[in-house]
């Protein structure tokens, strides 16, 4: 695939827009503004209200919110608390996402505009790449994971579509989606389990008039990545106004993008970061650099036993035979290294011997989906209302895994038997003297076969049906029932089997003819195979190699709920309110793979069997909002609230969560909140029912002269049905200005600091080894519990055990500041030649720490503070930017709107375990030192515009978006998909119509 137009051409068209909203960034670092308020409802539908700025869209405070011109003002639904009441402000930072921001942006997954705010992480998505994307949009608070957001519809659960583990956003169609309310505080007694980072609450436009719909269509500059988009959706009302319906469904096809990303520039260099422990003097023992290749094998094989032969190459001569070419190796490795870096030179000299050695990777997966939404609601009276709410989405996505066929092999490299056949026609007599009576061991990637693609269907479907009522004056109340399920079907296409790969590649020559050596194997179908050089074969041969590895997974929620709220009495500042509730769901997981996964016989298998994993919980809790103050000096209000909710798990237990709040408005220009929570995360169905098993290799003891691990039966990974749910503390303090002398300006700050006890965490066995006995000294830490001990001699006995699987070991820490500016002013005060109205909101977030104690070593025996790191290589941990920005800018006059969003990412680390040269205590004999450990700061410019042709008849709106304006690529080693653009300047363009 090529392009046409030249990235210089690019930058010189838009460097007049870069340079405003350059600016634009400039005044958002000096903004300590994070503006969050909750109103009553608009006045006017959200759809035709002006675009926010950016994806937070800050409503009016509620005395300058749109209300009718006469009567009362209407109830405030506040995701970040479950009383309704007018005019109420929590004390818990919440962002308002409307509809019109979503069309700004021209998304069609709301996700895309989650984020693009600085307190999300973009840990798994469509456009993120990586290896487990499997095109859904997950929602990541906080970088605390995406199990910690909690993830609601209407304020109702929806069945786990990600393994058990997370919830889909892309399952909604977008064309009915009012707001997205997102509350950046934990709010378990709320809401129960999962709200510990924060809650993200999708409201439905479900009083829609008419009908409106979207058809666009969008693509990289390199073409591809190619993306359809359609909704529709329609809503009216029956049986005299008493009932209303809406019905809405969209459909997205991404064609995603080819194999290797050689397109892209970034591509081309294949950046790699590198661990070198055994290296030159004075080479660091971290390296960053290009030409990152495998070092270890190619697609033809590649000899790695030592000898006079190590370090050939099979590949195909001109006249098809096969033969040998010298592999030029990389700068570090020793052709026992997995990936290595090569100079331009010695990657020349391969290409050019028709040496391959790449390994097949995908920036973005194929991904094709279709949903379906409506709700019914029919009111009997004033004070009794129904409803029902059906769902069903489609999801199809197709996933390149990185694979290497020798991993079919009894080791790391393929044996080939000195007597093999094809072995002996490939080398000359002379090179085969120089075989051993053993054979060889074979570096074999075997790109030829095509990669293993995973194609993963989810299909969810969901219920949901209610009734609403009032008594007395200020009493409501709500019963529900949700009903969901999501049916996974996962396909490991152009797989291998690997007992058979091994049978057919042992090829020997009898009578004459080339014939697998297992005569049971013959028996079975067994065709000789040939590997060197260029896979080679019969169709059965091919046939009897290859199938698909599949399965199953199985998730289903059940949820009834009852809730009641009203105002029992007045105390001398206003209404008291209250709330209460009971909650019982249950949630189920069967996950059901082939025999051949089961048995571990596939190159990459489908997992293991999941049968009969559920948990039953059952929920109370209260709440309630307290005025102490109103209309006094340094106090024009004072509100308190608080929350607690008792939970029963069938799996662990009771569990208490709680909540306490204060809002103080010592003048009307000035607000200050505060919440002190304790919430949790109750463990899911995966970490508490994975099926154990062995885990191999054994790993090794640091601990000098103490003998050897030996017991395989004693070192598993999986689940653990003794998970205990995580505990979070949970702290928010933010003050708000909103000036009555300049109603439009809206700036807040929020400090934030959680800290989980007790989190679950999988780690590997030999993580648990490394992080008890840090530097070989037993350190009786809460990972020490997963080790047994010979004798129980934590000093010189033996290990005999280790439990890598899920444990309420870890902790996580973290904490920072919020901040948003916004304001909107028509030009036209300003001056009478003026007209239109100018836009702007400032979202920031400076992270302060984010720490684990799965990050323990020796060397960072207390972990490592990852805030101020983007890179996630090196097998460490994640980080998070110290500062994230997205300043946005839009203009609307009459007709035309315009906007442009610049995303900054300050300067980063790629490891903060790590020093490089420019950081004070390098030293390249350290075990820690890397050659770069930089990440520049980065800046994303994304532009886009609208007309509407439309008159009073409806809508017709052009438009189009330019994300990425001045491709930039993402920086080396282009491995840190959660901030960075990968897909470089893409176009979107379409319609937007309404009657």
């Amino acid at each position: 695939m090529k392009h046409h137009s030249s990235r210089p051409a690019v930058k010189c068209s838009v460097i007049a827009i870069h340079s405003a909203l350059a600016a634009l960034g400039a005044l958002a670092l000096s903004v300590p503004a994070h503006a969050q308020t909750e109103s009553s409802a608009p006045a006017t539908p959200v759809e035709s209200q002006t675009p926010a700025a950016v994806p937070a869209e800050p409503v009016p405070a509620p005395a300058e919110a749109a209300a009718p011109a006469t009567g009362p003002m209407q109830s405030v639904v506040v995701s970040a608390s479950r009383i309704s009441r007018a005019g109420y402000s929590a004390p818990t930072p919440t962002t308002v996402i409307g509809a019109a921001t979503l069309e700004q942006r021209a998304t069609v997954n709301i996700g895309d505009v989650l984020n693009e705010i600085p307190a999300f992480r973009g840990s798994q998505t469509p456009a993120g790449g990586g290896l487990a994307n499997s095109g859904q949009t997950l929602a990541d608070l906080r970088g605390l994971g995406a199990t910690r957001t909690l993830v609601l519809l209407d304020r109702h659960r929806l069945p786990q579509t990600n393994n058990g583990a997370g919830i889909d956003l892309s399952m909604i169609p977008t064309v009915l989606i009012r707001t997205v309310d997102v509350v950046t505080g934990g709010a378990s007694a709320s809401y129960g389990s999962d709200a510990v980072s924060g809650v993200v609450n999708i409201v439905l436009n479900d009083s829609l008039e008419g009908v409106k719909g979207n058809l666009q269509y969008g693509a990289t500059r390199y073409n591809d990545a190619r993306d359809t988009f359609g909704g529709l959706a329609w809503g009216g009302s029956f049986a005299g106004g008493k009932g209303h319906i809406v019905v809405g469904g969209e459909y997205n096809k991404n064609s995603g993008t080819d194999i290797f990303n050689d397109e892209r520039e970034w591509g081309r260099e294949s950046y790699i970061n590198f661990a070198f422990p055994n290296r030159a003097a004075g080479v660091a023992a971290n390296i960053i650099g290009k030409n990152g290749l495998v070092g270890n094998g190619t697609t033809g094989g590649l000899i790695r036993t030592n000898g006079p032969l190590l370090g050939l190459a099979f590949v195909k001569a001109p006249n098809g035979a096969t033969t040998t070419a010298r592999f030029s190796p990389g700068q570090y490795g020793n052709f026992n290294t997995s990936q290595d870096i090569f100079t331009d030179e010695a990657r020349a000299a391969n290409e050019a011997a028709g040496i391959t050695h790449r390994y097949t990777t995908q920036l973005r997966p194929q991904l094709e989906r279709a949903n379906f939404l409506t709700k019914v609601s029919y009111e009997f009276n004033d004070r009794l209302s129904a409803y029902v709410q059906p769902l069903f989405s489609h999801t199809r996505s197709g996933n390149i895994l990185i694979t290497r066929r020798d991993g079919a092999g009894a080791g790391p490299a393929l044996p080939i038997a000195r007597d093999n056949a094809y072995l002996v026609q490939a080398l000359t007599p002379a090179q085969l003297a120089l075989v051993p009576a053993g054979g060889l061991s074979i570096g074999y990637l075997g790109n030829d076969f095509g990669p293993v693609v995973r194609e993963t269907t989810h299909d969810t479907s969901y219920i949901s049906t209610g009734l609403n009522g009032k008594f007395g004056e200020t009493w409501e109340w709500d019963v529900s029932y949700q009903n969901g399920r999501d049916k996974a079907n996962t396909d490991y296409v152009n797989n291998m089997i690997n007992a058979n790969f091994r049978n057919a590649i042992d090829a020997v020559m009898v009578n004459g003819q080339v014939v697998c050596r297992n005569a049971a194997a013959r028996a079975a179908g067994c065709e000789p195979l040939n590997i060197l050089g260029q896979a080679s074969g019969t169709p059965g041969a091919f046939n009897y190699i290859r199938g698909t590895a599949s399965g199953k997974t199985v998730s289903r929620l059940s949820e009834f709920s009852a809730n009641v709220q009203g105002e029992p009495f007045s105390n001398w500042a206003g209404p008291v309110s209250v709330g209460a509730g009971l909650e019982r769901r249950k949630e189920s997981l069967v996950t059901t793979v082939d025999p051949l996964s089961q048995s571990t016989g596939w190159l990459t298998g489908a997992g293991a069997n999941l049968q009969k994993a559920s948990v039953t919980v059952k929920e109370v809790y209260a709440e309630t909002i307290v005025p102490l103050l109103k209309d006094v000096p340094f106090a024009k209000t004072l509100d308190v609230n608080g929350a607690v909710r008792r939970t029963d798990y069938s799996s662990s237990g009771m569990v208490t969560t709680w909540k306490g709040g204060l809002t103080w408005e010592p003048t009307a220009d000035f607000r200050l909140r505060g919440t002190r929570s304790r919430d949790i995360r109750a463990p899911n169905l995966v970490e508490l029912y994975t099926p154990t098993a062995p885990s191999l290799p054994l790993p090794a003891d640091p601990r000098p002269g103490v003998a050897a691990i030996t017991n395989t039966a004693g070192v598993t990974v999986g689940g653990n049905p003794n998970l205990k749910p995580e505990i979070s503390n949970t702290a928010t303090f933010g003050i708000v200005f909103q000036p009555s002398y300049l109603k439009r300006l809206s700036v807040s700050a929020d400090y934030y600091r959680i800290n989980i006890e007790g989190a679950i965490t999988a780690t590997a066995t030999q993580n648990v080894v490394n992080n008890c006995l840090l530097g070989g000294v037993y350190s009786g830490n809460s990972y020490c519990s997963l080790i047994s001990f010979a004798n129980n001699d934590v000093v010189r006995g033996q290990i005999t055990g280790v439990r890598g699987t899920t444990a309420n070991v870890a902790e996580f820490k973290t904490r920072g500041v919020d901040m948003q500016l916004s304001y909107r002013q028509p030009l036209g005060e300003w001056s009478s030649a003026l007209d239109g109205t100018l836009g702007i909101n400032i979202q920031g977030t400076r992270v302060l720490e984010y720490r684990t104690s799965t990050d323990v070593s020796a060397l960072y025996p207390e972990g490592i503070n990852r805030a101020g790191q983007t890179g996630a290589g090196f097998g460490g941990p994640a980080g998070l930017p110290k500062w994230m920005w997205t300043t946005a800018l839009d203009y609307k006059w009459k007709r035309l709107s315009v906007n442009g969003q610049v995303r900054y990412i300050s300067r980063s680390h790629q490891n903060n375990g790590f020093i490089g040269p420019d950081e004070a205590g390098y030293s390249p004999a350290a075990v820690n030192s890397v050659n770069n450990n930089m990440v520049p700061s980065y800046t994303l410019v994304n532009v886009g515009a609208s007309y509407d042709f439309g008159g009073e008849s409806g809508r017709r709106e052009l438009y189009f978006t330019v994300n990425n304006l001045l491709d930039r690529d993402p920086p080396p080693p282009a491995n840190q998909n959660a901030y960075y653009d990968l897909a470089g300047l893409t176009l979107k363009a379409g319609v937007r119509f309404s009657f």
